[in-house]
């Protein structure tokens, strides 16, 4: 058996072209396939020189993936013999078809599955976007734009083995004092906020932030209001959060401010980028809905979510630079300054809310990666974070107006809404001829990814004929061929 076993191709398949080096990827799926009982106890692996010629790698890169293996005691070397999978070390079976688990769980029974908001669809997009050729997808990063050298120096500083007590340590509750210090004095004071240490704090994303939020304030006998169109998720989380959600209309000047917004718990609102809309909040409407909280009495969450990628030479401030009342929770990240996947955020609000939100992060999470706060703390103070924002803002502006020259003048039968300052479009066939989720399967055969914002809308009817694009993670030679093959997409589906 293990002669025939030593002629098995192992099926490995290597991304030549990824950040993951050839040896790393051979000890990651060799590992997978032990771990998952692929491959059974005391089999032989393939010789080390006819791996390496199956896999077209140099013969030390499998000899080193093998000592890998070894070293964590999934494999072992036998002299003159070859390398052989070990019989134990908590290798598991591939599971049964026919277990327990394939069973309709109790468990459904006992969720209140109105809470879960598992009916609530959010926005999608392929898993593997960054594949595609003309990925118009919103709210992402153009990868090769990415500062990765200054990244890692900075993560190379962040974990010297002087300071090993205080990144790898537990701490608590707390997050890192040098992270917020810089948050504090860097960042939101571009933003015209200016607040104490005690009335800040570190979430793993804007939506982290959201979540705590909604988990405080909420309740089942209290209401949540959101925007419409707003964010879906966050309209999942309210929906989860809340007894009663209610929806509130926005026009050209943002969320409408009327007498529906008596008797709401909090409001959730995107002031300086509605979502997905693009419109600003104009100052009269701003300046109602504070006044209409304090009449009210109801707490406003503000997510400012494009904050600092706004590349308009004024940009507004956010309704927590002039709110007295302390009735503001203000929400912001790195994210589309830095990158969504790093899921660093923070949170300003009134002393007395950080510290309830604080407790509530510390019993879910203790607190966010230490390392990860260094880092970007490291980043930040050594000007590496002013020096992006400077090249994103420029690259944006391009960006958008490439676009919004393409659209506006090849796209004569769809309303189209992208303000200056932004990155995404949102366009709407004028006469309902083609919906958006035809348009967009259609178009990523063409290598085209759009987004459809149906699930933006309280009547997912109402927005079936629009869709979105957006230009932030898409290299600007590419944008005006891509709009290309998506109006070409749209004639050949008939409109």
């Amino acid at each position: 058996m293990l002669k025939g076993f030593a002629r098995m191709q192992l099926g490995l398949k290597l991304n030549r072209n990824g950040t993951v080096g050839l040896r790393d990827q051979i000890v990651t799926q060799l590992a997978r396939l032990v771990l998952d009982g692929h491959l059974q106890p005391g089999m032989r692996l393939p010789s080390c020189r006819k791996f390496a010629k199956e896999l077209e790698v140099s013969i030390n890169t499998v000899i080193a993936a093998y000592e890998i293996l070894e070293e964590q005691q999934l494999i072992l070397s036998k002299s003159r013999s070859g390398f052989f999978v070990l019989a134990d070390q908590g290798i598991r079976n591939p599971r049964p078809e026919n277990t327990k688990l394939n069973k309709p769980s109790p468990l459904r029974d006992r969720l209140n599955w109105q809470r879960q908001s598992d009916d609530l669809a959010t926005i999608v997009r392929p898993e593997n976007w960054y594949d595609f050729k003309f990925p118009f997808v919103c709210n992402q990063i153009d990868e090769g734009e990415f500062p990765v050298s200054e990244w890692r120096e900075c993560s190379r500083q962040a974990m010297n083995r002087a300071d090993l007590k205080v990144w790898s340590s537990d701490g608590h509750y707390s997050e890192n004092a040098e992270f917020i210090e810089q948050i504090r004095t860097r960042i939101l004071p571009r933003r015209g906020v200016f607040v104490k240490a005690d009335s800040a704090l570190v979430t793993l994303g804007a939506q982290n932030g959201l979540y705590m939020a909604s988990h405080l304030l909420g309740g089942r006998d209290r209401v949540a209001v959101i925007e419409d169109p707003g964010y879906p998720d966050a309209r999942k989380m309210l929906r989860s959060s809340f007894g009663e959600l209610k929806f509130q209309p926005v026009d050209d000047e943002g969320m409408i401010v009327d007498e529906r917004l008596k008797g709401a718990t909090m409001v959730f609102v995107t002031p300086n980028r509605q979502f997905p809309t693009t419109v600003t909040m104009s100052e009269r409407r701003r300046q109602a809905l504070i006044e209409a909280a304090e009449e009210h009495d109801f707490f406003i969450v503000e997510d400012d979510y494009e904050c600092d990628v706004d590349y308009r030479h004024f940009t507004p401030l956010p309704l927590f630079s002039v709110d007295n009342s302390g009735r503001v929770i203000y929400l912001a990240s790195l994210s589309k300054g830095l990158s969504p996947g790093l899921r660093l955020g923070y949170m300003t609000a009134s002393e007395e809310f950080i510290t309830a939100a604080r407790d509530l992060r510390g019993r879910i999470m203790r607190h966010p990666p230490t390392v990860l706060q260094l880092t970007a703390a490291a980043f930040i103070r050594f000007g590496q974070y002013e020096s992006r924002l400077r090249r994103i803002q420029k690259g944006h502006r391009e960006r958008w107006e490439i676009a919004n020259r393409f659209l506006r003048a090849h796209f004569p039968g769809f309303d189209i809404m992208g303000e200056f300052g932004g990155t995404t479009f949102v366009l709407s066939d004028r006469e309902k001829r083609l919906l958006a989720s035809e348009i967009a399967g259609r178009a990523r055969e063409r290598g085209v990814v759009i987004e459809e914002i149906a699930p933006c809308y309280s009547v997912r009817e109402t927005g079936e004929y629009a869709f979105r694009v957006g230009v932030s993670a898409i290299h600007p030679l590419l944008i005006e061929s891509g709009l290309q093959e998506l109006k070409q997409t749209i004639v050949e589906l008939g409109a």
